[in-house]
């Protein structure tokens, strides 16, 4: 784990990020995950794309899931002093792969409909699934990764203020609630809703 001196700049704490997950860590995490869903897009191959976009979009809602609904109450119950010992090793490698999975999944879902013609006669599930995406990219590069920032940044001070990690968990928290939600939503406009609404 990083130590860090507060305050410091925006820049500062992205790098302490990369730093507490581990500069390898970042590097073929991220690779990995944006390096693929560029890879299908430049490949043409549309089912390649497709497959890749489902998988990227599996694989971030089951992080999500898991890491808001099984570790974070897990967490809770264990205490004070082990989530203290464990965070600041797993909240940074979650926000790199959280945040990459974040672009691979939208960035290939945008390229997705490329492939197919969609741009060329955009539906209203189409743009809303834009919309919501946006949002999406708002909520993970705005206030979830502030809050996680700052939780990791107060860990990692020579007294940090337990309360105030706690805090800024729970906040953080209902934040990814917020997100589960809306991946729910692009998930309902981009198939079952096809059906059921009035296009």
């Amino acid at each position: 784990m990083a130590t860090i001196d507060t305050p410091i700049t925006h820049r500062e704490r992205a790098w302490f990020v990369v730093e507490s997950a581990g500069t390898r860590y970042t590097i073929l995490a991220a690779g990995l995950v944006l390096g693929l869903a560029l890879l299908a897009f430049l490949s043409g191959n549309r089912t390649l794309l497709f497959y890749v976009h489902v998988g990227l979009g599996a694989f971030w809602f089951g992080l999500d899931f898991f890491f808001r609904y099984v570790m974070a109450p897990a967490l809770g119950e264990a205490g004070p002093e082990t989530a203290a010992a464990i965070i600041p090793h797993l909240t940074p490698k979650i926000m790199v792969v959280g945040e990459s999975l974040t672009l691979g999944t939208i960035g290939s879902g945008i390229g997705l409909a490329y492939r197919f013609g969609y741009w060329a006669d955009p539906s209203v599930y189409l743009w809303g699934a834009l919309g919501v995406a946006a949002v999406m990219l708002l909520i993970a590069f705005g206030p979830l990764h502030s809050l996680q920032t700052e939780m990791l940044v107060e860990l990692a001070s020579p007294e940090p203020n337990g309360d105030r990690v706690g805090q800024l968990n729970e906040r953080a928290l209902r934040w990814l609630l917020v997100m589960t939600g809306l991946m729910l939503v692009i998930v309902g406009m981009m198939t079952g809703l096809r059906g059921l609404l009035v296009p």
